[in-house]
């Protein structure tokens, strides 16, 4: 039971931390991370002591990714700024952009060897860990965090996730 808490409480950490990061009108290159609203996020992002990244170029490469293609205008509409970062966690993301955060997320890291680690499920064989990573492949975890970011509901298939664990050699429901 307590490792399937901590792959929910992973996932819950995931999805918050897309949400902590969101320019000018999109399209071309990442916002500098010297702008105020990129290092406003990042900051927030690295306060976060659950985060899915420790390192601060990850998490510059990925607000300064998002803010310039969300934009800032947007941002700014949405209620987000260099003082409110917290709005972030407050948007209803529309699928486009929802998507776009995401793909930034997984352009600037390594999210499913940081998604594995965080699960914590133990001394895991290389099979064991690629079996992981198959079932928790960057398709499914995209899906997953542009529901989650759109605010659908994530169907029937997350309970079929732990079956393919169980399938890894990996029983989620130890406690």
């Amino acid at each position: 039971m307590k490792k399937t808490l901590k792959l929910a409480a992973v996932l819950i950490s995931l999805v918050m931390f897309a949400a902590a990061c969101g320019d000018d009108d999109g399209g071309g290159s990442a916002a500098s991370a010297d702008d105020p609203l990129v290092q406003a996020i990042v900051d927030d992002i690295m306060a976060d002591s659950d985060g899915i990244t420790t390192e601060r170029a990850e998490a510059e490469c990925f607000v300064g990714n998002v803010v310039c293609d969300i934009g800032k205008d947007r941002l700014t509409a949405l209620g987000v700024s260099e003082t409110n970062v917290a709005g972030l966690d407050e948007i209803d993301w529309s699928e486009a952009e929802a998507r776009s955060v995401v793909d930034n997320m997984f352009g600037c890291m390594d999210l499913t060897d940081n998604f594995i680690d965080a699960m914590e499920l133990g001394d895991l064989d290389g099979d064991q860990r690629s079996c992981v990573s198959d079932v928790f492949s960057e398709d499914v975890l995209k899906d997953f965090f542009v529901s989650s970011l759109t605010d659908e509901e994530p169907g029937s298939e997350i309970f079929a996730l732990f079956g393919q664990l169980a399938e890894c050699g990996i029983n989620v429901f130890d406690s």
